[in-house]
């Protein structure tokens, strides 16, 4: 038995957290172990999901209807599983239940992970969480239930098996997944490429103020926080516009950011060039992140947010 499993047995109550703002792999890793857990163990441990808002579009993943935004919760859980979190601030009002867990495990992919867990599962090889979680899952206990939010998890952060760092390790374990059954065309139709009339109109906001910076090398724009109540969105129905500017030619990085608060606005970046690793600049920024993926925050006007980024990423390039 692994050290996963281990902790799981000797625990009576089990909480399962991830990061604000959860997308795909973050949800698919936390109901992937949920349904992993009521296989082997059916109602045998009292086990609960922890997560901020996310959109309805995940709502048809399996048990994802149990997932709590509860912060007033007063249990105290013998062990605390994280998924897909690289810090403490990540899991923002959350995090009491970590720290309150008499046991805790951390499993992710994310390579400057500084969460304080007792068993740290952290290979930042894997592209997403979902990957990482897999070999620890004892195949008789998985299910198409389980199989497809491990599917939904890689497909997510591979880009939909289009990033470079999607390699034959990807494919072999998508293509075990998917050998479970499920309807993974209509799930990622659903999830994934299904835009509604708003959402549209919030990525008609954003490419009109589209805009090359330092050379063309940074496809930029950004969302202010009244455009939310303009065209009637909310952050989870914003996530995608930096996958379509990624697909600008010719560029190095994309850069989207939106505003969180007063002169508060979270960025978003993508790569396409394997030597940059964007890491490096989010750890700079109060963010965190992967090779090809992070976030990080910057402060200000836009204006100004908009000057000190552009002054900073053509640094960052250029060196």
């Amino acid at each position: 038995m692994n050290i996963f499993n281990e902790r799981i047995e000797n625990a009576k109550s089990i909480c399962i957290l991830g990061h604000d703002n959860p997308d795909g792999d973050c949800i698919g890793s936390a109901l992937a172990v949920y349904n992993y857990i009521l296989n082997k163990y059916d109602d045998e441990k009292v086990v609960k999901i922890y997560l901020s808002t996310f959109s309805d579009k995940f709502l048809i993943l399996p048990n994802a209807d149990k997932i709590s935004s509860d912060l007033m919760d007063a249990t105290k859980y013998d062990l605390c599983i994280v998924v897909d979190s690289g810090s403490e601030e990540r899991l923002k009002d959350y995090v009491r239940y970590f720290r309150e867990a008499k046991d805790s495990i951390v499993i992710d992919h994310h390579e400057n992970n500084t969460l304080p867990a007792s068993v740290s599962i952290v290979n930042s090889e894997s592209i997403a969480t979902c990957e990482v979680l897999y070999p620890f899952f004892e195949k008789i206990f998985i299910d198409e239930n389980v199989a497809k939010c491990l599917f939904l998890g890689l497909a997510t952060d591979s880009g939909v098996f289009r990033y470079k760092a999607v390699n034959k390790k990807t494919f072999e374990l998508a293509g075990t997944l998917v050998s479970y059954g499920f309807d993974f065309t209509s799930m990622l139709d659903r999830i994934v490429f299904d835009n509604s009339f708003n959402q549209r109109k919030a990525q008609a906001v954003a490419f009109e103020r589209l805009k090359l910076l330092s050379n063309g090398r940074v496809s930029f724009s950004y969302f202010l926080d009244n455009d939310f109540g303009e065209v009637n969105v909310t952050k989870n129905d914003i996530d995608n516009i930096i996958v379509y500017l990624r697909e600008i030619s010719g560029i190095k990085i994309a850069a989207f950011t939106y505003q969180v608060g007063n002169n508060i606005f979270k960025f978003s970046l993508r790569s396409k060039d394997d030597s940059i690793n964007l890491v490096d600049f989010a750890k700079n920024h109060d963010g965190s992140g992967h090779r090809l993926a992070a976030g990080c925050m910057y402060y200000g006007s836009i204006e100004d947010v908009i000057l000190n980024f552009e002054k900073d990423i053509t640094k960052f390039l250029d060196e």
